[in-house]
């Protein structure tokens, strides 16, 4: 990796310098924007199978109740 230490100007970075700077600002915020965007499939994902779970025991109930209104 180069390093981002060139001669500056007036104490103002070079054009070079300043685009990789905001490079890796662009890159840090998408690594940020993933790690929030993962985080969130993964409450979505847990809130689903809760949600399966109860819909899958409401169904199972259901059929329980009508195989036991046939058995009598």
């Amino acid at each position: 990796m180069k390093s981002l230490a060139k001669p500056t100007i007036f104490g103002v970075p070079s054009l070079e310098t300043a685009s990789r700077i905001d490079d890796s600002d662009a890159a840090n915020a998408a690594c940020a924007a993933k790690y929030r965007f993962q985080a969130r499939m993964h409450e979505l994902t847990a809130q689903f199978e809760t949600k399966a779970s109860e819909v899958r025991a409401a169904f199972l109930a259901e059929l329980a109740e009508i195989r036991g209104d046939e058995a009598t």
